[in-house]
């Protein structure tokens, strides 16, 4: 049985100026028996630490995408990649920091380097000169190369050469992400067996700390301090929030206007997003950019923002002119899942709404009054 006993979210703004929202959950669980990262020795969980972003075209675990900005961004990455699932991983902090290092780079790097120059016939056969070859490369100890030969004759019929290369010269087989290509260099830096734990054998755990929840809380309170510094230093004369019960009047609309030196169409779909975001002018006025008919960026993120008629027309022009929609039509027609013609099927699509034509985030969108005309916003 699992409990959730916290969570929160904050909102980020990274190197890159794209907005990440992060949540955080805390849940009881177990208590499971596991193996620690730094000792082996066995503990008790009693928690699991969930940690998820969203932000751009993207979500789920994708702390590799977010370019930190500040040190609490670091230090959320840092918590992030250690506590996620109980910072789950398959091998010991040996292991990892070799795998996760410029070293292993260095090393794959090397290889092909070494024998990419040699022909099909001599990547076909892996002998004991090519063993040698490799060894005086990277200058393996003795005491290794037992526990080398064991992998490359387990896992890649005894020639790595082949595995790696392939017999096609213009590309890889396999590349650096690859288990076994993993496994071949740990052997040859003596760290596929560490400490008795053979990478991969089994799931090693960091230990959730007691005060967790209190250093999640003390994590997002830097996070927001450091976007109050951020919002600060972007603000212009005559800032003002779009957050709370924000009335978007014709004067804001001209402030708007003057402020952006813009015309009024865009200046309301300004401040729809801004409502939409909960936003300062300053805010969003760095990064909000037009890229096409109704569709605008910010801090990342694509929006479509106009009125149901102006968007209703966008939906139809790609349901018409876009040929994905006729091709699924053929497979539907091809299942046997429809008996209408291309063009009754279309008009079906279109009643499904602009919104989840356009909308491949959520199919959802929000709608505001802006100066007297209603304004919808919805991710891309």
């Amino acid at each position: 049985m699992k409990n959730q006993i916290y969570s929160r979210s904050v909102t980020i703004r990274d190197n890159n100026m794209n907005r990440w929202c992060i949540e955080f959950e805390v849940r009881e669980a177990g208590p499971y028996t596991r193996r620690n990262v730094d000792t082996l020795e066995e503990f008790e969980e009693h928690f699991e630490v969930s940690v998820c972003g969203e932000g751009g075209c993207v979500s789920g675990q994708c702390y590799d995408d977010i370019a930190p900005r500040t040190p609490g961004q670091k230090d959320l990455l840092d918590f992030w990649n250690k506590y996620h699932c109980c910072g789950m991983r398959g091998g010991t902090k040996a292991q990892d920091e070799y795998l996760h290092g410029e070293q292993y780079k260095k090393d794959f790097d090397g290889f092909v380097n070494l024998f990419s120059g040699y022909d099909k016939n001599f990547r076909k056969q892996f002998d004991n000169t090519s063993f040698n070859i490799m060894c005086k490369f990277y200058q393996i100890q003795p005491e290794h190369m037992a526990v080398l030969r064991s992998v490359i004759a387990k896992y890649i019929k005894n020639n790595p050469i082949e595995y790696i290369l392939g017999l096609d010269t213009k590309r890889l087989k396999h590349d650096i992400n690859d288990l076994y290509v993993k496994y071949i260099f740990l052997a040859i830096r003596g760290l596929y067996i560490d400490k008795g734990f053979k990478y991969g054998a089994d799931w090693l755990y960091l230990p959730i700390p007691e005060d967790v929840c209190k250093r999640i809380d003390a994590l997002c309170e830097m996070l927001q301090n450091e976007e109050k510094e951020l919002s600060q230093s972007l603000a212009v004369s005559g800032d003002f929030n779009m957050a709370g019960d924000f009335e978007a009047t014709k004067d804001i609309i001209e402030k708007v206007m003057e402020m952006r030196d813009c015309d009024e169409e865009e200046a309301k779909r300004f401040v729809a997003l801004g409502i939409h975001l909960q936003l300062t002018f300053s805010d969003l006025d760095d990064t909000f950019q037009s890229n096409d008919d109704c569709l605008y960026e910010a801090n990342g993120t694509e929006y479509y923002i106009g009125t149901e008629k102006e968007l209703e027309q966008i939906a139809s022009d790609r349901v018409y002119d876009d040929d994905e929609y006729e091709y699924f039509w053929r497979e539907a027609v091809a299942a046997k899942s429809t008996t209408d013609s291309l063009k009754d099927w279309l008009k079906l699509v279109l009643q499904d709404g602009w919104c989840n034509i356009l909308n491949s985030y959520d199919g959802k969108y929000e709608s505001y009054n802006i100066d007297g005309e209603y304004i919808c916003v919805s991710r891309r």
